[in-house]
C-alpha cells in the first residue's frame, strides 16, 4: 500500500471572509483529488483558529500576529531564516511534507508600498521557505503581480515563483507577468474547477429553477483602494441597481467577510441598510435567492456553486478571467464603471437564468481540461 502523501498548505487567510475559506476548502479537496482521499494535509494560515474544521493548522509568521507582536516578527526576518523561530517551525513543518502546495487565490499582490512591505514580510516568507527546504512546490490558480510600479519586487517575485515544479495562473494579465518562467500554466479559478466537477448537481438544480427572477441578493463590500471619483461612482450605480431591481423584486442583503479589514456588516450600517442580515453561506443554504448580485468574486462562484446564477461586479482583473473561463462574459462588469441599467436588464429579461446555465454549460469541456492540467501537476509533484 501506497504511503499517505503529506501536503503542506501555505499562504491560507482566514475563513472569516468565507471566499478565502472556500479558496481553502477547494484547495484541501482538489489535493485530495489528486492524491486520495487519505490525504494529510497541514494548513499554515494568517487566522488559524478560523479553520475549527481542520485538525492540523498551524499560525503563518508575522500575518498571524497583531501589533507589537507582528513587528516584532517582522523584525526579525532579518535574521537568517534558520535563527528565527516561527520561521523555523515552518521550515520544520515543510521539510516533513512530501508536497509543498500554495493555496489558489490573489494574495501575491500589493497596490502600494505598505502592502508590499506586508508581501515581503508575510507571504513571500513563505514562499522563501519552500524553496529553502527543497521539496516539490505547486501553486494552484492565482493572480499574481503588484499593479504598483515596484519592478525590483515584481522581478524578487517572479524569480522566486520560477524556482517551483508549477504555479498555475487564472488570468491572462498573470500569464503575461510570468511569461518568462516555463513553469507557469493557465487554468481556472479552483471554484471554477469546483462547478465543472459537480456540473451535474449543480444542472440538476438549475433545471428545476423557476425562469423568473423575483428575489434578488445582493453581496456588497467597500470599495477597494480607489479614486474618490470612481468610489462615488460606484455607490451611486450600486444605489441605483438596488432602486431598479427592488421595483420588481424582492431585495435581500447577504455578508461574506466579517473579520480583518473585510467587515462587510459594516458597510451595509455605513450606507444605511439596517435591516435583517444574514452570511451568504446560510442563505445559500436554507433560504436561496433567485439571482444573486455580488461584488466578491468568490460570492458569485460561491452562488454558482449552489445553482444559483451571479452577476459580478468585480474589482479586479480575476473577475473577468473566471467569468471567461465559465463562459458567462456578459454577467461580468467593473465595478468602479458599471452600468445599472444594463444589469438590470440582464438580470430581468425574461430567460436570464434558463440562458445562464446554457452559457455555462458550453464551458464545461474547457474547464475539465483545465482541472485534469491542475491534478496531473500535482501528481508529477509528488512523483518527482
Amino acid at each position: 500500500m501506497a504511503a499517505t502523501t503529506r501536503v503542506a498548505l501555505i499562504h491560507a487567510y482566514s475563513s472569516r471572509n468565507s471566499g478565502d475559506g472556500l479558496l481553502v476548502d477547494l484547495s484541501v479537496g482538489l489535493l485530495k483529488q489528486a492524491f486520495g482521499d487519505d490525504t494529510h494535509v497541514s494548513i499554515v494560515a494568517a487566522d488559524p483558529a478560523s479553520f475549527p474544521q481542520y485538525d492540523d493548522v498551524h499560525a503563518a509568521p508575522v500575518l498571524a500576529d497583531g501589533g507589537l507582536t507582528r513587528l516584532a516578527g517582522a523584525a526579525s526576518l532579518f535574521l537568517p531564516m534558520r535563527l528565527n523561530a516561527r520561521a523555523s517551525e515552518l521550515l520544520r513543518l515543510l521539510d516533513s511534507a512530501h508536497v509543498i502546495a500554495g493555496v489558489g487565490g490573489g494574495y501575491l499582490r500589493a497596490r502600494n508600498c505598505a502592502e508590499a512591505l506586508k508581501l515581503e514580510a508575510g507571504h513571500l516568507l513563505q514562499m522563501r521557505a519552500a524553496r529553502l527546504v527543497g521539496k516539490p512546490t505547486v501553486y494552484l490558480p492565482q493572480s499574481i503581480g503588484p499593479s504598483m510600479p515596484a519592478q525590483p519586487l515584481l522581478a524578487h517575485m517572479s524569480g522566486l515563483l520560477g524556482q517551483f515544479r508549477s504555479v498555475f495562473v487564472r488570468d491572462d494579465r498573470s500569464v503575461q507577468f510570468l511569461s518568462g518562467n516555463a513553469n507557469t500554466q493557465r487554468a481556472p479559478d479552483l471554484a471554477v474547477l469546483d462547478f465543472e466537477r459537480r456540473s451535474a448537481q449543480i444542472m440538476a438544480r438549475a433545471e428545476c429553477a423557476q425562469p423568473e427572477v423575483k428575489r434578488v441578493a445582493f453581496v456588497l463590500r467597500r470599495a477597494p483602494s480607489w479614486s474618490d471619483t470612481q468610489r462615488t461612482r460606484y455607490e451611486t450605480a450600486t444605489r441605483k441597481l438596488i432602486s431598479l431591481v427592488g421595483a420588481q423584486c424582492e431585495v435581500v442583503y447577504a455578508v461574506q467577510s466579517t473579520g480583518r479589514g473585510n467587515d462587510d456588516l459594516a458597510y451595509y450600517r455605513s450606507i444605511g441598510i439596517d435591516g435583517p442580515l444574514v452570511s451568504l453561506k446560510d442563505l445559500l443554504a436554507n433560504d436561496p435567492p433567485d439571482v444573486v448580485v455580488s461584488v466578491r468574486l468568490h460570492g458569485a462562484l460561491e452562488s454558482i456553486l449552489h445553482g444559483v446564477p451571479a452577476y459580478h461586479l468585480s474589482y479586479e482583473r480575476k473577475g473577468f478571467g473566471a467569468y471567461a473561463d465559465l463562459g458567462v462574459e456578459d454577467w461580468v462588469q467593473n465595478a468602479a464603471d458599471f452600468d445599472a441599467d444594463h444589469v438590470a436588464q440582464t438580470l430581468l429579461e425574461l430567460r436570464a437564468i434558463p440562458e445562464f446555465w446554457a452559457r455555462a454549460k458550453g464551458g464545461l469541456e474547457r474547464i475539465r481540461a483545465g482541472r485534469e492540467r491542475v491534478v496531473a501537476g500535482l501528481r508529477a509533484a509528488r512523483n518527482a
